[in-house]
């Protein structure tokens, strides 16, 4: 029997209502038995983060446990990546799963991409083993054009942006903040924020 897998990867850096709208409609449009969600140590392609590997981690299993109950059985967050404390290829880490999970060669796996990452899908290392192991499915953004020859997420793009959140809260605008993170992830982001200006004094 085939299995179908989804893999979604990124900083969550942080979390935000982009994010759950994606698993969401993930989980809706594609009969899926299990979702991935592998937050990085640091994405290949940047040089530095804002918040900590850990405290992501930590954050992306939170937003799971208190928005989307429903599908606990169908996801899976990943520390795969986190827990290598440097840059992962997600080649290795689908190779990590593939061989932890068992996956045959019946299995699906379906490896979610934004559609601002198109144009550089052919600089991620091994992409001819990627090509060959994986479906891409695209996750639309305004502004960025979608080659035909890929699937795309039924997903309805929303203007919400982990930079555009780091922006607000590195110039202290936490006004809008609550209709782009949810309640329980923006208490512990304010938390951790409150916290380093305490150590800076």
């Amino acid at each position: 029997m085939q299995r179908k897998f989804a893999f979604f990867g990124g900083s969550f850096d942080p979390p935000h209502f982009g994010h759950l709208r994606i698993i969401e409609s993930v989980l809706n449009a594609r009969e899926i038995d299990k979702l991935f969600l592998v937050p990085n140590f640091l994405n290949p392609f940047k040089s530095h983060f804002y918040f900590s590997p850990k405290l992501r981690l930590e954050w992306l299993r939170i937003l799971c446990k208190e928005s989307l109950k429903v599908w606990t059985n169908k996801i899976e967050v990943l520390d795969y990546e986190v827990s290598q404390n440097a840059p992962v290829p997600t080649y290795q880490t689908l190779q990590f799963i593939q061989q932890t999970y068992s996956l045959t060669p019946k299995d699906k796996m379906h490896l979610l991409v934004g559609a601002d990452n198109v144009e550089s899908l052919h600089q991620w290392q091994n992409f001819d083993w990627l090509q060959n192991n994986v479906e891409f499915v695209i996750i639309p953004r305004r502004g960025f054009r979608i080659p035909q020859n890929f699937q795309i997420l039924p997903f309805c793009a929303m203007d919400i942006s982990s930079t555009q959140i780091r922006n607000k809260l590195a110039c202290g605008d936490f006004v809008e903040l609550s209709h782009l993170i949810p309640q329980p992830i923006l208490e512990l982001i304010l938390k951790e924020i409150n916290c380093k200006k305490i150590d800076k004094k």
